[in-house]
């Protein structure tokens, strides 16, 4: 019995201690299984580059270990993470030739676990097998050209657009089919102007561009056109519009050495505007009071004045307006244009000094309406709508007069040449009261810039420096554009260059810097002094159709009868009223004059 009971109690104690290692067993492995992986895989080995062309790596690796299971690479290029695999091979793409870049690998596992990097490698790409392709040139562009996209006349702006792969060395610009060579351009834009009139007989012209790379590679491309410059216009009656300076008579230039048969009106510079707004006299002693030959005392007044009534005799055809302002003259302008009083005086006391001192109207030169001119002038916003008003009241004022005496009175006034100017006008409405309108297309550059520039360019030049260059053609569009009629305009021509001294030595001194400051100088001066005179040498500016002189450090820019032929030229091609010429003076042996007038007369 005690040996049963002992062996049934053995039985028990090994079935429990079976079941208690049993225990023990499976909680040994839930607590492994529960322990987080913390072991990143091993590095992947022996990076190499398969296969390299000049804009794909291919990249390939030895496989990674690791306790529980690699997942896949992160693929790195000069240290930056470029993608993610989960193979031992990956293609880099979009490389640029020639060109050295570093590339490593990490290994990472089901946890995140990230091996340390692979062995670093470096790769060149390859050079490119660069074919050199001749330059792509677009259409022949012109400008204006009729509707008819060929026919086309007067001065046309010729323009292409060229690339090519490695670069432009020039672009060449031809008429009569390549026969003759227009211009030459090495940087763009390449656009040059094209005068046909009257140089180009009418008819058929082939226009041919001959684009060259730096491999001396080349492509043409050719436009056919019709030139078309002989329509008849309307007669023109052109005006020769001269302006006399008081202070020329000190200069020893007398109004008797003005050859009045050479002008259609001749204008008086200045008459002033006194405080209590009415028109005075600007110099007493040169306009009212210096005694000239011939002179008794009988007369009302003498100087210059009078001079101008006994030229007047010896050319009846010719009209004398006093000009009034000016750049010194204009501060009271503003106030002047400001009420409905103000004008009617000024008006008003317009028409006694033209009536007392025999002129035979009045030109009002405001520099300048808004904004601009010296720096005491008084500016105002609505001098813009004022300044149409003053005209307004003037020309009633002078019809008023006609209306008594049957004399016709002339309302002329001075424009400026700019955007600005016409900006700060009515253009579109004080046209109608004034007879016509003088254009100041001068002055466009000087001094008062950085680097040396024309004073009078006709046409833009397309390899001018000046960031926001102008022409007297710019003028003359702007003017037109804003309403006035081509008929009123009179075209300003300078009689008068522009000195830059301590100029740098390049491009023969064009669009150079200066640091001597500069001055105006006179046709007559630089005719007995400058031109191909004491080491100056004559350039011309095929483009803007102006000439300039240079020595190596002083640059003058200046019209000759070349430049005013062609200026007189666009005046008849556009159908413009005649040209005003600043000023007489400056030519005093009438070399200017002479070719306006032929051309005009």
């Amino acid at each position: 019995m005690w040996r049963k009971n002992q062996g049934l109690r053995m039985s028990k104690l090994s079935t429990l201690l079976v079941v208690l290692l049993l225990f023990l067993s499976t909680f040994t492995n839930v607590a492994e299984a529960a322990k987080p992986d913390k072991i990143a895989p091993t590095a992947p080995s022996n990076l190499r580059a398969a296969d390299i062309t000049d804009s794909i790596v291919s990249l390939a690796w030895n496989s990674s270990a690791d306790n529980v299971g690699v997942t896949g690479y992160e693929v790195y290029q000069d240290n930056r993470l470029i993608g993610n695999v989960s193979s031992t091979t990956y293609s880099v793409k979009n490389l640029n030739f020639n060109t050295s870049y570093s590339f490593f690998v990490k290994a990472r596992d089901a946890k995140g676990n990230i091996s340390t990097s692979s062995n670093t490698i470096k790769v060149v790409t390859a050079s490119k097998n660069v074919v050199d392709l001749p330059p792509q040139v677009s259409e022949i562009q012109l400008s204006p050209i009729a509707a008819d996209g060929k026919t086309i006349s007067g001065t046309v702006g010729l323009s292409v657009t060229a690339s090519d792969d490695i670069g432009i060395s020039k672009v060449e610009f031809y008429s009569s089919n390549g026969g003759y060579l227009i211009r030459t351009l090495t940087s763009a834009p390449y656009t040059v102007n094209w005068a046909t009139d009257p140089w180009v007989p009418d008819g058929e012209q082939v226009l041919k561009v001959v684009v060259y790379d730096l491999a001396n590679q080349k492509t043409e491309v050719t436009k056919t056109v019709i030139v078309k410059n002989t329509a008849t216009p309307l007669p023109i009656d052109f005006k020769r519009v001269g302006y006399f300076t008081g202070w020329s008579t000190y200069l020893n230039f007398q109004v008797y050495n003005i050859d009045a048969s050479k002008l259609t009106h001749l204008n008086y510079a200045f008459a002033n505007i006194s405080a209590d707004g009415k028109i005075t006299v600007g110099d007493s002693w040169a306009d009212i009071e210096k005694p000239f030959p011939g002179d008794t005392a009988e007369q009302p007044y003498k100087g210059n004045f009078y001079q101008l009534t006994k030229l007047k005799q010896q050319y009846p055809h010719l009209k004398t307006l006093i000009s009034v302002g000016g750049w010194t003259w204009s501060e009271r302008f503003s106030d002047v244009a400001l009420t409905e009083q103000s004008r009617t005086i000024f008006a008003e006391s317009s028409l006694e000094f033209i009536l007392k001192y025999g002129f035979d109207g009045i030109d009002l030169d405001w520099e300048y309406p808004v904004a601009g001119g010296e720096a005491d002038n008084i500016n105002r916003p609505e001098d813009k709508q004022n300044f149409t008003l003053l005209l307004k009241k003037m020309r009633e004022v002078l019809d008023a007069q006609s209306a008594k005496d049957g004399k016709t009175y002339l309302l002329t006034i001075a424009a400026g040449a700019s955007k600005g100017y016409a900006a700060n006008t009515e253009l579109n409405l004080l046209h109608q009261y004034v007879d016509y309108i003088q254009l100041m297309t001068y002055d466009i550059h000087g001094s008062w810039d950085t680097i040396t520039g024309m004073n009078s360019p006709l046409y833009r030049d397309p390899e001018s420096r000046f960031y926001g260059e102008w022409s007297v053609q710019d003028a003359v569009q702007t003017i037109i554009s804003n309403g006035v009629p081509s008929n009123k305009l009179i075209m300003g021509i300078p009689f008068y260059g522009r000195v830059y001294n301590q100029v740098t030595n390049s491009n023969n001194g064009l669009y150079q810097p200066f640091s001597g400051g500069g001055s105006s100088i006179s046709y007559a001066s630089l005719e007995a002094n400058y031109i191909n005179r004491n080491g100056f040498i004559h350039f011309w500016e095929p483009d803007s159709k102006v000439p300039w002189l240079f020595n190596g450090s002083q640059f003058i820019s200046y019209d000759d009868t070349e430049s005013v032929g062609y200026k007189t030229s666009y005046i008849k091609l556009k159908g413009l009223g005649g040209a005003m010429m600043w000023e007489l003076s400056q030519d005093p042996n009438k070399v200017l004059l002479t070719k306006v007038y032929n051309d005009l007369k």
